[in-house]
């Protein structure tokens, strides 16, 4: 029998053969683990991933492995006794190079699933223990593991399960990215680099690259930096979701533009510049003679991509599409639509030699299937046809255990939140299997999965925590909803109160608008009684769709945000549907809070609130019922005579509160598309000052008389007091 030392000799040399990466695992007793690894002497070139390595590793923490994304090793150790981190392994597999040797180190494979993973803390919501989490993810992996063909196995007390294969010979060899140092290293990189240059040259055409990791795509927008810095651009923005995504780029730029001056986001040569920027930063920008190019665009929010496609007239995207920090698909499938209907004459080019690596390489697909990095939410077609022919219908609460083990329900499930939520990764994966307090809903069309809900139990808090949590003193993990009212809204009333939180809710996007979502929160709502829970909620990134969709379903807002939240953009909107009569009451309470205390947050903290989304969280606003004689008074002076803005300020403002709360979707979509209506409301219900409104090019008389033009339009013909709320032969002008 062979000795690890010569098994783990001819691994890599048959690896470095073909150029292709592979798996050693090493299972049974940690110390027993770390001893095999010691007797392979010392590997250069190499990192270990755990909370402890022997003496001279390079150690990085699970935690911290998006640090060398960018970066690429020949051997690398993931040390699963540390915690198995399905983002962090996904992250660390990425940086092996073609030719190298991944270790994965864990327990006994047939105990590792009753192993007590550190991770299971991160999984598990007070009062929950981390032995309560599922041992469903894990178990999944073993058999995974165990299956596949080139994965070598060296197991304590057994013999070499796995056995030596002719490996798929690859149609062609590439260097890794660190040896790359021409532009026209592979065809792919060279033609998407001439897509760039051909688009930027043309004015407002955006190019879109996308690949799957390895594939050189960072590695493209460095050359075309480079060549774009040596034309006529004098700055080049690159921007990502954080700087060490960026490195790869740069680190090509760098090497063929030797004459710059080189530091971290910077290489900069007299009035020309490369510099990296975060996306807010790059939204403070001017845009105009400016390039930008940004990377992993799948983890920025697409509201952000579509700020900064309206302020850069020459931007490129990129995208990972099977990616560790984001999914590429929900990128591909929302962010493209936008594209469409703003810069049509866009143009894309999708990589697919990999770089890194040769073609069909055995590690790639492995970690594709552990991670489901590769699964697919169920074909569009073919739940448009099934929605025509009004297929049946059936929405059930999913049974875990069973799920784990149905492949085909499992990938459409998590292909669908996968295109949903742009920042679904690999560990929401063993969030989706382990987490104790979840529960999973779908709807199909005739078994296809169309329509999925996560839901978590959360509450009631405990006695002795209402006090702490209230004043801020204490925030135990978990219970996000009972968490939030309590210390951010102080509805003690919430303590006692168990909810069910809507985790995710997602609906194919070819059958959104349909009314499927709809259907699934009711039927969620009916199961509510049985599990005991008070009111369901959900917290969110607000936008008026989504306010719209929550109120129809029967949820009122009870909170919104102060702030915008650094990965969506957005404010954080919460939103609750009582189950109870308890809940009822707190309802109503927080609901009527949040109305009084909204048209002061307009000119607070919430004055770069969207126009669509301050007049949809205003509908129904009840607190202004009437307006009096009085007012009607004040609002024609100002209108249709001479009378100052502020000494008709009050008065426009009673106006406005009272117009929004009732007035029908179809004029408020209208009023929407005009420019005075949107000005009335930055000036009256914000309160933004004259002087921020003039830096915009306008002066205040100008300003003054499309506010008077504003009021016009929605004001009842002088004498009569009946507001022009819903459709009127009155449009408003352009």
């Amino acid at each position: 029998m062979s000795t690890l030392p010569e098994l783990f000799q001819r691994l890599r040399a048959n690896a470095a053969e073909h150029h292709h990466r592979r798996l050693l695992l090493i299972s049974g007793r940690r110390d027993w683990c770390y001893a095999q690894v010691n007797l392979l002497g010392a590997l250069e070139d190499s990192v270990w991933i755990g909370s402890d390595a022997p003496g001279g590793w390079t150690r990085f923490n699970p935690r911290q492995t998006h640090k060398l994304l960018g970066q690429s090793y020949r051997y690398l150790v993931y040390d699963a006794w540390s915690g198995f981190n399905p983002d962090s392994f996904g992250q660390a597999s990425g940086t092996l190079r073609g030719g190298g040797v991944l270790l994965l180190l864990c327990p006994d494979l047939d105990h590792w699933p009753e192993y007590d993973d550190p991770e299971h803390e991160g999984l598990v919501a007070f009062p929950y223990q981390s032995e309560d989490a599922g041992r469903r993810f894990i178990s999944r992996m073993v058999m995974l593991l165990e299956d596949d063909a080139y994965t070598l196995q060296w197991r304590e007390g057994s013999e070499l399960a796995g056995v030596e294969i002719e490996l798929p010979v690859p149609q062609e060899v590439a260097g890794s990215a660190a040896d790359v140092a021409l532009p026209s290293k592979t065809r792919d990189q060279q033609q998407a680099v001439e897509l760039i240059l051909n688009q930027l040259r043309r004015g407002r055409r955006p190019a879109v690259l996308t690949a799957d990791r390895g594939r050189g795509k960072s590695t493209a927008l460095g050359i075309a930096a480079a060549q774009l810095s040596g034309l006529d651009y004098l700055q080049i923005l690159i921007t990502a979701p954080e700087q060490a995504s960026a490195e790869e780029a740069f680190h090509m730029a760098g090497q063929l533009l030797p004459d710059y001056q080189q530091s971290k986001g910077l290489l900069e040569k007299g009035e020309h510049s490369i510099r990296f920027l975060e996306p807010e930063q790059a939204l403070s920008e001017p845009g105009e003679g400016q390039v930008l190019l940004v990377d992993e665009a799948a983890a920025i929010p697409v509201p952000v991509l579509s700020a900064l496609l309206q302020r850069f007239p020459r931007i490129v995207f990129a995208s990972t599409i099977h990616g560790y920090e984001g999914t590429g698909q929900g990128f591909s499938l929302r962010f493209k639509k936008v594209l469409d209907s703003t810069t049509p004459n866009w143009k894309s080019i999708h990589l697919n030699q990999p770089i890194r690596w040769a073609e069909q390489d055995p590690l790639e697909q492995l970690v594709f299937n552990l991670l489901l990095l590769n699964a697919e939410a169920a074909d569009s077609r073919l739940l448009c046809e099934k929605i025509q022919q009004q297929a049946e219908q059936k929405i059930e609460r999913l049974d875990r255990d069973r799920l784990s083990e149905d492949y085909e329900t499992l990938n459409q499930l998590f292909g669908l939140l996968v295109l949903a939520h742009y920042r679904t990764t690999p560990g929401d994966l063993r969030i989706l299997l382990d987490s104790p307090n979840l529960h999973i809903w779908t709807l199909r069309l005739d078994g296809q999965i169309a329509a999925a809900a996560l839901i978590s139990e959360e509450g009631p808090i405990p006695a002795e925590l209402v006090e702490p949590i209230w004043s801020g003193e204490r925030r135990p993990r978990g219970h996000l909803l009972p968490q939030t009212l309590l210390g951010h809204e102080g509805a003690r009333a919430a303590a006692p109160l168990r909810a069910g939180r809507i985790m995710r809710i997602a609906v194919h996007p070819a059958l959104q608008r349909q009314g499927l979502g709809s259907q699934l929160l009711a039927a969620i709502k009916e199961d509510a009684a049985g599990f005991g829970w008070d009111y369901l909620g959900a917290s969110f990134a607000a936008s008026a769709s989504l306010q719209q969709f929550w109120r129809h379903a029967g949820f009122s807002t009870v909170r919104l945000g102060s702030s915008r939240d650094s990965v969506s953009g957005c404010h954080a909107a919460l939103v609750i549907a009582a189950r109870s009569e308890a809940a009822s009451r707190l309802q109503q309470q927080l609901s009527a809070r949040f109305s009084e205390q909204l048209s002061y947050r307009l000119s607070d903290d919430l004055t770069d609130l969207e126009p669509d989304l301050i007049c949809e969280l205003l509908r129904g606003n009840q607190l202004v019922t009437e307006l009096s004689e009085h007012d009607h008074s004040d609002l024609q002076a100002f209108a249709r005579h001479h009378r100052s803005y502020e000494s008709c300020a009050y008065a426009i403002h009673r106006f406005c509160l009272t117009l929004l709360s009732g007035i029908d979707e179809a004029r408020l979509m209208t009023l929407l598309q005009n420019a005075d209506f949107c000005l009335l409301l930055e000036r009256n219900l914000q309160q933004k000052s004259w002087g921020e409104l003039e830096r915009r090019g306008q002066g205040r008389k100008q300003l003054v008389r499309q506010l008077r033009q504003a009021l016009i339009e929605l004001l009842p013909a002088q004498g009569s007091n009946e507001l022009n709320i819903s459709g009127s032969d009155n449009h408003p002008s352009a």
